[in-house]
């Protein structure tokens, strides 16, 4: 390369952004003038280097004049062999930039590809739709702080702050309920206005070179009543096919256990398989291993496996409500229980495999083993199993899991039928509450959900970029024991609604839930033992009937 060659690339990547340029500028100049016989050369030593008339620092101003003096050969071979480091710099530099958004830039011929760091990733079109993607299948391996909308782990849209290896997102949502909805049986009886969660996400990038980094979840619940560390666990992505983290998180126990997020969430309230056949989140302290492998025809399969605590058989507080009927497995893994002390010798099991035949589109299988019995009782596990199917296809979003329990060991395979209320004689109300907090053999249930978002020309004069509007749509069962056929704690639910989103980072939620319990609803004047479903076995009388729902959900 010539002298006035170099001049000319040198102004055509002052074009870009600085620290770049000037990297570029130099691998240039550096190349053309330490080239035996090449014209220019023979600068006088002393002479300062410029770019468009600016004169660069001191520290590059020497190196151009080392390598504008006679040298030997092998001083040559080394300025050349760090001139080809400088360029593989540059090259990471080029992809960093291009990932954050800049402009593309040209790369000097010659120089060497090397692999983008890992770096933070904002908000991104998919997650501007509401449309959350498919379980672990994140748009680019090399952006390690990725949002749960593009398949990552960091909460919201990581907006807050974010740098190079740092980023602070979050969402939370601000509900309204009227007196027979609830979810994970807190609230209910009187309609309702409830700042039900807030949760701050943290993540950062610990090593670079290592591709290691670190995300953690802080969630404040119902008004600051509840403070839970949802995640805090440490991930090292040793290539996109492996990857081992430790700490606590959420399983891959279906779809939706991982991406619940507020703002991902289609309706306002969650499904009722992810209520008590798991409770949302199911989080847990262990240790696990996942990864995607790309496939022929642009298919893909993920994995994740995980060793962990365990759920627990008995609340915070002691008391054996995990596993009932009223609560199934609700409060079975309460976060200051499994990160402090497993209460069995033998660890539980999950796992989880997952399809996507093409992009947009992904099915999974899901399972989790492990005992729940306290140290001395006797042995009792539990098995569960999770089948779910995502697609994303235009504004066109789908969603399906199916999800199945089973306890084993100290309990019978088949439930006696409830005890009938009796209100002349109260000993009746007192074993129907007995009834429903005993354990239940096992549970299932399913739910199959979809949206549609479309922007009218009125939000596309008024509104923010990437604003909506979307009709959803719910269908759901559950049975808390699968092995009663007339039980008012098993029922279908129907949810008819529509979002409307004047931002991306602002979603307006509202709809109509029509309830329908598989048996009758005892007739209680008032509840029994306080003022909620938490405190109150028996729901009383406006338990199963219909009601309307709405929230505001917000990400950042």
């Amino acid at each position: 390369m010539t002298g006035n060659q170099a001049q000319r690339q040198c102004r055509f990547f002052y074009t870009t952004p600085a620290a770049v340029a000037v990297w570029l500028c130099l691998a240039s100049l550096a190349v053309g003038q330490a080239t035996p016989g090449s014209p220019g050369s023979s600068d006088p030593v002393g002479a300062q280097v410029t770019l468009q008339g600016r004169v660069l620092d001191p520290t590059r101003a020497a190196i151009a004049q080392t390598a504008a003096e006679p040298s030997s050969k092998a001083e040559i071979d080394q300025l050349r062999k760090e001139v080809e480091e400088l360029r593989a710099q540059v090259s990471r530099l080029l992809s960093l930039t291009q990932q954050q958004g800049s402009q593309p830039v040209e790369v000097p011929a010659g120089a060497v590809a090397a692999p983008a760091p890992l770096s933070p990733q904002g908000a991104t079109s998919a997650e501007s739709k509401g449309l959350p993607q498919s379980t672990g299948l994140p748009a680019n391996p090399n952006i390690a702080l990725a949002v749960k909308a593009e398949g990552g782990d960091l909460s919201g849209a990581g907006n807050l702050f974010k740098s190079e290896r740092f980023a602070i997102g979050g969402y939370g949502d601000f509900q309204f309920r009227e007196s027979p909805l609830n979810e994970k049986a807190d609230g209910g009886g009187v309609p309702t206005f409830q700042s039900t969660r807030f949760v701050l996400g943290l993540a950062a990038v610990l090593s670079q070179k290592q591709n290691i980094v670190f995300n953690s979840e802080i969630e404040y619940e119902f008004g600051s009543r509840e403070l839970d560390v949802e995640q805090a666990f440490v991930e090292w992505k040793v290539r996109p096919q492996f990857a081992f983290r430790a700490g606590i998180y959420p399983p891959s126990l279906g779809r939706f256990n991982v991406y619940h997020d507020s703002n991902l969430n289609l309706m306002t309230l969650r499904p009722l398989i992810n209520q008590f056949i798991i409770n949302t989140a199911y989080r847990d302290a262990g240790i696990g291993t996942r990864g995607v492998f790309n496939l022929p025809r642009n298919m893909k399969m993920s994995y994740e496996v995980n060793l962990l605590n365990g759920m627990q058989p008995l609340n915070a507080d002691g008391e054996p409500t995990p596993f009932s009927r009223l609560l199934g497995q609700a409060s079975a893994s309460e976060p200051g229980l499994i990160a402090f002390q497993a209460v069995t010798r033998r660890k539980a099991f999950s796992g989880r495999i997952g399809f996507s035949p093409f992009l947009g589109f992904e099915v999974g299988g899901s399972i989790y083993n492990g005992p729940v019995n306290s140290l001395g009782a006797p042995p009792q596990s539990i098995t569960i199993a999770f089948y779910d199917a995502s697609l994303r296809r235009g504004r066109l979003a789908v969603d399906a899991e199916y999800a199945r329990s089973n306890i084993v060991g100290g309990i019978p395979r088949h439930s006696e039928p409830p005890p009938v209320i009796d209100p002349l004689f109260p000993d009746t109300t007192v074993a129907l509450s007995k009834y429903v907090t005993e354990l239940s053999p096992g549970q299932d249930g399913v739910y199959v959900e979809a949206a549609y978002n479309f922007t009218p020309r009125f939000f596309q004069k008024n509104f923010d970029e990437g604003s909506y509007i979307a009709p959803v749509f719910r269908f759901e069962t559950i049975r808390r024991d699968r092995t009663l056929s007339n039980f008012y704690l098993n029922e279908w639910r129907t949810t008819i609604g529509f979002n409307v989103a004047p931002s991306p980072s602002t979603i307006f939620k509202f709809g109509y839930v029509f309830n329908h319990p598989f048996g009758n609803v005892p007739d209680i004047e008032g509840p029994i033992g306080g003022a909620d479903f938490g405190n109150n076995p028996i729901p009383f009388r406006d338990y199963g009937k219909n009601g309307f729902v709405g929230s505001v959900a917000y990400v950042f």
